[in-house]
């Protein structure tokens, strides 16, 4: 487990020290991909062009969150 942490903490301290400029687009992902604007914006456009998808882009965000939820 020490492993793990160790990975996680040197590749946090990689990102920010060599990705410093791009700190706009990552904040920009991350409101984006956010649960809250998947069902509220993402899922009623996408399920009004092509319902299958707008199904499957439901199932990929609740189980990426359930996994996220997980892991923390």
């Amino acid at each position: 487990m020490d492993t793990v942490h160790s990975y996680g903490v040197s590749s946090t301290q990689y990102l920010q020290t060599h990705y410093r400029d791009t700190q706009s687009w990552f904040l920009f992902i991350s409101m984006a991909a956010d649960l809250r604007n998947t069902f509220f914006v993402f899922f009623p456009v996408l399920f009004h062009l092509r319902e299958s998808v707008g199904v499957k882009l439901v199932w990929v965000a609740v189980v990426g969150d359930w996994l996220n939820l997980i892991f923390k």
